[in-house]
């Protein structure tokens, strides 16, 4: 699924997370946005979401469907979120199943395709044979791909990613950095992560948007990025 962001302004209070912003994610790429804390990242992934609305002059088009006003819910997302959000008495097949569950009773798939999806879902991310242990019974990277199967269940038109890999340690996260990669090539679903860690959007992307006080400083490839920062700012974050 594309996704166009048109003229998008957020503001809190008086202060302007996001400032004219527009931007295009074509169909099946992965996309980091990328920028220092503050720069207006976060609050971008949650216009895309559905999560916070812009002000009336912006616009959010999902295939060239006005999304605009329409809650997260309606627009099918798939959430990864830094902290896991997995519940600590259901073992790992009861979480992920639990996206399914509590889907409106009309759009509710019958046990048997439940238990189908949810174990299909746990040979895409690599954890077979653990769907009986227990979150505290995994590892950092294992309880996140949990989460990754959890966010697919729904099967999302897009994957939303905010800070994925934050909480873990650097090796684990160069794992799932890795990992990420090649899950993207498989699925090749619409999927935008925030990151502030350059190393890690520079690895794992097809293109990089670089923010910083809410306006977009520059897009492209990881290789277009550092042969031609486009300003002094994307120069000096990126230390060029």
């Amino acid at each position: 699924m594309s996704i166009r962001i048109h003229h998008v302004t957020k503001r809190y209070s008086r202060y302007p997370a996001l400032n004219d912003v527009s931007v295009e994610i074509e169909t099946g790429e992965l996309i980091a946005l990328l920028g220092p804390s503050g720069s207006g990242k976060t609050t971008l992934l949650r216009v895309i979401a559905g999560l916070e609305f812009p002000e009336s002059q912006g616009s959010v088009l999902f295939q060239d469907r006005d999304v605009t006003q329409l809650s997260a819910y309606k627009r099918k997302a798939g959430f990864v979120f830094q902290a896991y959000a997995l519940f600590a008495h259901m073992n790992v097949f009861e979480n992920i199943a639990f996206a399914l569950r509590i889907l409106p009773r009309k759009k509710r798939p019958p046990e048997a395709v439940i238990r189908a999806r949810v174990q299909e879902l746990l040979a895409a991310v690599q954890l077979d044979g653990l769907e009986k242990r227990l979150p505290t019974q995994l590892s950092g990277g294992q309880r996140q791909r949990v989460a990754f199967a959890r966010a697919l269940a729904i099967e999302p038109e897009v994957l939303l990613l905010d800070e994925p890999f934050g909480a873990l340690d650097a090796k684990v996260r160069k794992d799932l950095r890795r990992w990420l990669r090649e899950f993207h090539e498989r699925i090749r679903l619409t999927t935008i992560f925030v990151t502030h860690d350059q190393d890690e959007a520079f690895e794992v992307a097809d293109r990089v948007v670089i923010i910083d006080k809410g306006v977009i400083q520059q897009s492209g490839t990881p290789e277009e990025v550092r042969k031609n920062p486009a300003n002094e700012f994307v120069r000096d974050f990126l230390d060029l």
